[in-house]
């Protein structure tokens, strides 16, 4: 007879365990944890949009009157109140009141409202973005007969805005970190949301999770802000929009060359104010992305606590549409 020796069988019964358990992974998807878990990227889109900007004829005869038609939608996700926002119609030879053989003249209110609140997108009950349409009607100019002369309009919408980025930031110690380690249970890493706008918000924390170690109450918080509408970003409050509305004066719309760029940041952690290194009014030098880095103090806890955090971007915006008409002599 064949003796089995016992370290033999305890051998083989670790084997087949282990068949047995590769066989069910392998049968029902289950995949081994991993410790990190993965986090959310967050950027901005579009705030309010010109969507159409359009004359009614792109070829005139001169003394001939032209509607000039903007239609614009709120595609983000802040309101706009009425006191916020204007539209503004220019041009290479604009003039309400000028020389009517120079200038297109007529409508005295180049700069106009709203009048209205424009509100984004309501997904909870499905109502669409606020879209307005406002026009304008001007003469063409009494130019020669046989001359033709092509004329440039540029529409602009101006407003204020601001982008929001909220999330959780989980905090653990050192020794739960190790007692999640061992048991192979997964860390939670930060998660992040953002309403959309031209200015776009990306927050990370440079150690996701953040850990603390003996004697550590920081963690680095890095926040990157991008120009990502297409338009010109300007600092909030720069314009006063209540009165230029009704204004066909584009000087009411003038911004200073310190006004350009500029975005102010706020924020919070876990209801503390962010530190200032990460918050104030900042600019972004030549429209290039603007990088902010600060450590947040924050209380250590014994074991683990997720840290609500918000920041947000307040800022002023223009964005412009061209169109062309051609003016006969007759």
């Amino acid at each position: 007879m064949i003796e089995v020796k016992g370290d033999f069988l305890m051998k083989k019964e670790i084997l087949l365990a282990t068949l047995a358990t590769l066989f069910v992974a392998g049968c029902a998807g289950v995949q081994i944890p991993q410790i990190f878990q993965q986090t959310t990227t967050v950027l901005g889109g579009t705030g309010m949009v010109i969507t159409e900007f359009t004359p009614d004829s792109t070829a005139v005869y001169g003394g001939q009157t032209n509607r000039f038609r903007m239609t614009v939608s709120n595609k983000g996700g802040q309101a706009v109140p009425e006191a916020e926002s204007v539209v503004f119609l220019t041009g290479s030879a604009v003039d309400p009141v000028g020389d009517d053989t120079i200038y297109w003249t007529g409508d005295s209110d180049l700069i106009k409202d709203f009048d209205k609140e424009m509100k984004p997108y309501d997904p909870v009950r499905d109502i669409p973005a606020d879209e307005k349409t406002i026009s304008w009607s001007l003469t063409a100019p009494n130019i020669s007969k046989g001359e033709q002369t092509n004329y440039l309009f540029i529409g602009r919408v101006y407003y204020d805005y601001r982008t929001k980025v909220t999330g959780n930031i989980w905090v653990y110690s050192e020794s739960e970190a190790d007692a999640a380690r061992a048991a192979e249970r997964p860390l939670q890493k930060s998660t992040w949301s953002a309403t959309s706008g031209p200015v776009a918000i990306n927050a990370r924390v440079t150690q996701d999770p953040v850990i603390l170690y003996a004697g550590e109450t920081t963690f680095t918080l890095v926040i990157k802000v991008s120009n990502a509408g297409g338009g010109v970003l300007y600092e909030a409050g720069s314009i006063d929009y209540t009165t230029a509305e009704g204004s066909d004066d584009p000087d009411d719309l003038a911004l200073a060359a310190a006004d350009i760029n500029r975005v102010t940041i706020a924020g919070t952690v876990g209801g503390s104010a962010l530190p200032g290194d990460c918050t104030g009014t900042h600019e972004l030098v030549g429209g290039k992305d603007l990088t902010l880095t600060c450590d947040v103090p924050i209380t250590p806890p014994l074991t683990f606590q997720g840290f609500p955090i918000t920041i947000t971007a307040d800022y002023g915006y223009f964005a412009e549409r061209t169109a062309s008409v051609m003016v006969s002599g007759r």
